[in-house]
């Protein structure tokens, strides 16, 4: 039984379909790369993956997500937001101490185990020795480490990120993908890591799996499949653009 399965899900707002005939089967120990234009609804789908938006058409390990207690949901999913405002005198290991609230006392309290989890997560993020820097004096990489972190602490089995590189330069781009692939390959903790991003070149070489919301529908494949298939060329349905197989990028005719 797959961890995640998407059964024809359609996306939308009251009587407003803005995508729809969405199926996916996916397992943990893979990085995967939602990718399409502005307003097809990558940030709506994941989302309702996380069970922000009501659907019955998404099942974890063959059950409804809509089955789950919110408890259980915890333990299932971490939705990881594009970046936001900070809150100022808030420490980075308070705000990532924040992820695991499902698992502490009724006054919040954390215990030696979560703590031993947080300074596990910041020294997988590379912010070791971070933990008591106010967060709103991180650069922007090292904030979205942050919220990675904070993903890692939840201690989900599928991660959702909509956009962690977008406002980021091209070393912590690469530098943020790679980590969120050796989080998903980890041994036996391996995760089902699923992120939005407008990056097709660095999509295509870090990730496992892709899957594209076009103009025509929603499809999925490893980077090489979607090449071979020409799917990759459907993400833009504009006159005058081709993709370069051997160059990996879109060349404008």
């Amino acid at each position: 039984m797959p961890l995640l399965s998407i059964r024809n899900l359609s996306l939308g707002y009251g009587e407003k379909i803005i995508f729809s005939g969405i199926n996916a089967c996916e397992d943990d120990g893979c990085l995967i790369a939602l990718l399409g234009s502005n307003g097809r609804g990558k940030s709506t789908l994941l989302r309702t993956i996380a069970g922000l938006e009501a659907e019955t058409s998404i099942l974890y390990d063959g059950k409804p997500l809509k089955d789950y207690s919110r408890k259980e949901t915890s333990a299932l999913v971490s939705f990881v937001s594009p970046l936001t405002e900070r809150t100022r005198y808030l420490s980075v290991k308070d705000m990532v101490a924040i992820s695991s609230y499902w698992r502490t006392n009724w006054i919040g309290a954390s215990n030696p185990e979560e703590e031993k989890r947080i300074e596990e997560a910041l020294k997988l993020v590379g912010l070791e020795g971070f933990s008591q820097r106010d967060c709103t004096s991180l650069s922007d990489g090292e904030y979205q480490r942050a919220t990675i972190a904070g993903a890692l602490v939840q201690d989900s089995r599928i991660i959702l990120l909509d956009e962690p590189t977008a406002f980021l330069d091209i070393a912590n781009k690469f530098l943020v993908t790679r980590l969120l692939k050796k989080i998903a390959h980890k041994g036996n903790g391996r995760k089902l890591i699923i992120f939005s991003t407008h990056d097709l070149q660095l999509a295509l070489q870090v990730c496992d799996r892709l899957w594209v919301m076009a103009s025509d529908g929603f499809y999925t494949g490893t980077p090489h499949q979607m090449i071979e298939s020409g799917r990759i060329e459907k993400m833009f349905d504009v006159e005058g653009v081709s993709f370069d197989k051997q160059k990996m990028m879109f060349n404008i005719l």
